[in-house]
């Protein structure tokens, strides 16, 4: 039966459709990826990828020592300036790396620029939340929005006094008040 084959039995019909090779070549995984938590992934080759690896089986491989002296050298010069390229490319990325040429010149004012961005949202929230923390603490004792205002923004005094205590380990607590001085300090 060919393909698209119509075949009538009795008043039913019935079109044979060929699947083609049931034996088809069963795709083999390129590569098994393992993962720490025990699933695997395999990965198949693409169509692109097959046809270059047809195209590779159907070039033919050198053999060198069947060259002439002309091919023979150019066949070597390639090979070594290939490989001394890799080898080249491979030091670089090392040294670049150990040298730090590889890092962003300027990351740690980046780095600076980001921590400050994140104390002002901090900041700024905290403010907020203690925004609200005080709203609630007068609507709770009752107190109108236009005193605790008031209160709040009172300026401070010109100078300020401090209270300033030395206490020196192995002393009476007796000669504890009289080291003790009031001292102004200017603003």
């Amino acid at each position: 039966m060919a393909s698209g084959e119509v075949v009538v039995h009795g008043d039913r019909e019935f079109e044979s459709v060929e699947l083609g090779d049931v034996r088809k070549k069963k795709k083999i995984p390129r590569r098994i990826i393992h993962f720490a938590s025990g699933e695997t992934m395999e990965e198949y080759s693409t169509d692109e990828e097959e046809e270059l690896q047809e195209k590779r089986d159907l070039l033919p491989t050198v053999d060198p020592t069947k060259l002439t002296w002309g091919p023979y050298l150019w066949f070597y010069m390639l090979r070594v300036a290939t490989s001394t390229l890799s080898v080249c490319d491979f030091l670089g990325e090392k040294i670049a790396s150990v040298l730090g040429v590889s890092t962003p010149k300027y990351q740690y004012a980046i780095d600076e620029y980001y921590r400050m961005q994140k104390e002002v949202e901090e900041e700024e929230e905290e403010n907020e939340m203690s925004e609200q923390a005080e709203r609630q603490y007068q609507e709770q004792h009752g107190q109108p929005q236009s005193e605790a205002s008031a209160q709040s923004q009172q300026p401070e005094a010109a100078s300020s006094f401090v209270n300033i205590s030395f206490v020196m380990e192995g002393e009476d607590s007796v000669n504890l008040a009289q080291k003790q001085e009031l001292s102004a300090v200017p603003t």
